[in-house]
């Protein structure tokens, strides 16, 4: 009598197992196919999109050259390129949405 209700055990673990299984697939494909999906991956998108376009970035080189009146010499070139990168970030700011 203990094997038989051993194995009626696990037949009842493994149906409420597999109900749990097509529920959650069932709740993933009720996801997949709702707005919020979209939304996600819509968001997910926008993430992998450049933030500044190619004539941003040169606009932005331009302006950080022009900006910097001291030689890379006087400073040293971490000082340097730390300006540089500064006035790069300030004319993006400046830049932005306009």
């Amino acid at each position: 009598m203990g094997k038989v209700k051993e194995q009626l055990i696990n037949e009842m673990e493994m149906a409420h197992l597999t109900n749990q299984m097509a529920d959650s697939d069932y709740g993933y494909q009720e996801w997949l196919e709702s707005d919020e999906f979209v939304e996600y991956v819509n968001r997910e998108l926008d993430t992998t999109k450049p933030q500044y376009s190619e004539s941003d970035i040169m606009g932005a080189t331009r302006y950080a050259s022009k900006s910097i009146t001291i030689e890379p010499s006087e400073v040293g070139k971490q000082v340097y390129d730390m300006l540089f990168s500064e006035k790069i970030e300030e004319y993006l700011s400046l830049h932005r949405d306009v």
